[in-house]
C-alpha cells in the first residue's frame, strides 16, 4: 500500500501523462530493487522512490523537477555493493600478480612474458610473502580482498595508521618463514578517488602524505625494521578513479620526491578508470548547470570544501561534476543536489554522511 501511494504521489507530481506512467515507472522500480534502493545512508524504512519523491517535491516548477529527473534518468551511476565486490575479486589477478611477476623477472633475468617459469620459481613465492597490503579506508574491503586473494594475515594491515607492536609482529611471522627477509611490496588499496586532492599535499600533507612519512621516518618504531629500503616498492590501487585523480595523484608523488629526496618506485593505478566524459555531460549542459546552481546550499562550503576548487561548489568537491554515488555513501566529488545532507536545502537524493563533522 504504502509504495502504490509513493508511486501514486511521484506520477502526481511529475505530471506524467498515461505513456510516460507505462514507460517510466517499470525502469524506476526495476532499478530500485536492483540497486537504488541498497543505499546504505537512507533514513531507516526508506527506500529509493519514496527519497525521489521527497526530493523532486522539493524543486519549485515543473520545469525544475523535469531536470531533476533527467539528472537521474540520463545520468545518475549507482555502484552497487555486487559491482565493488566483483573489482575486490579481480584485484590481486589484474594488478597486483602482474607487479610480482615483473619484479620477479628482472630479479631472475627471465622475460615477463614467461609466466609459467616466473611464478614456479623460489623467488616469486619469496616475493609473494614480502609483500605488505594496507587498506587506505573502510571502503578497501581489504578483508574481502585477503580471502580472495589467499593473504596471510599477517601480510595484511585494515589501517594505515597501524601501532609499531603491529608492524614488529608481521615481521616477526615472515621472519620464521624467511630468516632476515623485510617487506619489500607494499599495495596501498582504496575504493574510489574522484580528484585525488586528498591523497597528497605539500609538506606531507595529506591520506598518502602521512602514510609515506610515518613509513620513511627513521625514527619511528616499526617500519623501519621490517621493510628493505634498499628495494621498496610501493603501489596504489584503487577499484575506481577518474583519469583526472590518476594524475593529481602522480603529481603529489612527483612532489613527494622532489621535497623528500627519496627515490623509490611509487606507481598508482586502478581497476576502473572514469574518463572526463560523464563530466562534460554534465557541464556541457546549461539547462543542468543553471539547476544545480539555483539549488544549492553554500552552508556545505568549508574549510575541508575550499581545499579543491570551488567558483562552482555545486559541482562537487574540487568542481568534479561527478554523477556516481556509491552503494554505502556519496562522494562529495559529486553533484552537490545528489548528495545535500539532511540538513541543508535542498537535501539530497542521496543524503551524504561526511568524514568531517563539526565539534
Amino acid at each position: 500500500m504504502r509504495n502504490l501511494l509513493t508511486e501514486t504521489l511521484l506520477v502526481k507530481i511529475m505530471e506524467w501523462t498515461p505513456d510516460e506512467i507505462d514507460r517510466e515507472r517499470p525502469l524506476l522500480q526495476a532499478m530500485a530493487d536492483l540497486k537504488w534502493n541498497e543505499y546504505q545512508q537512507f533514513a531507516p524504512g526508506t527506500r529509493f522512490i519514496e527519497s525521489l519523491v521527497k526530493w523532486l517535491q522539493q524543486f519549485d516548477t515543473i520545469e525544475d523537477r523535469k531536470i531533476a529527473y533527467k539528472l537521474v534518468r540520463e545520468h545518475l551511476i549507482f555502484i552497487s555493493s555486487e559491482q565493488v565486490s566483483h573489482l575486490v575479486d579481480i584485484l590481486y589477478p589484474e594488478k597486483v600478480n602482474p607487479f610480482l611477476i615483473k619484479k620477479t623477472a628482472a630479479e631472475i633475468g627471465l622475460a615477463p612474458h614467461l609466466v609459467t617459469k616466473i611464478i614456479n620459481s623460489p623467488q616469486y613465492a619469496e616475493n609473494q610473502q614480502m609483500s605488505m597490503y594496507m587498506g587506505l579506508s573502510d571502503g578497501s574491503r581489504i578483508d574481502q580482498f585477503r580471502r580472495v586473494a589467499f593473504l596471510n594475515n599477517e601480510q595484511v594491515l585494515p589501517t594505515y595508521e597501524p601501532s609499531a607492536e603491529k608492524i614488529k609482529e608481521m615481521v616477526g611471522k615472515l621472519q620464521e618463514a624467511l630468516p632476515g627477509k623485510k617487506f619489500r611490496t607494499l599495495f596501498f588499496i582504496d575504493d574510489f578517488t574522484a580528484s585525488g586532492k586528498t591523497y597528497y599535499r605539500s609538506g606531507g600533507k595529506g591520506k598518502l602524505g602521512k602514510v609515506l612519512k610515518t613509513i620513511f621516518d627513521e625514527s619511528a618504531e616499526g617500519y623501519k625494521d621490517a621493510i628493505d629500503f634498499d628495494n621498496i616498492e610501493i603501489h596504489i590501487l584503487f577499484y575506481i578513479a577518474t583519469t583526472d585523480a590518476i594524475k593529481n595523484i602522480k603529481d603529489g608523488i612527483a612532489l613527494w620526491k622532489k621535497e623528500t629526496g627519496k627515490n623509490c618506485e611509487l606507481t598508482v593505478d586502478c581497476l576502473l578508470e572514469i574518463d572526463s566524459t560523464i563530466k562534460e555531460r554534465i557541464t556541457g549542459d546549461k539547462e543542468i548547470v543553471a539547476f544545480l546552481k539555483k539549488y544549492f546550499d553554500n552552508r556545505v562550503v568549508d574549510e575541508h570544501y575550499e581545499k579543491g576548487k570551488h567558483d562552482e561548489p555545486y559541482l562537487g568537491f574540487n568542481e568534479c561534476a561527478l554523477p556516481i554515488v556509491l552503494n554505502h555513501n556519496a562522494p562529495n566529488n559529486t553533484i552537490a543536489i545528489f548528495w545535500l545532507p539532511a540538513d541543508m536545502k535542498p537535501k539530497g537524493l542521496f543524503p551524504r554522511i561526511s568524514r568531517h563533522r563539526e565539534k
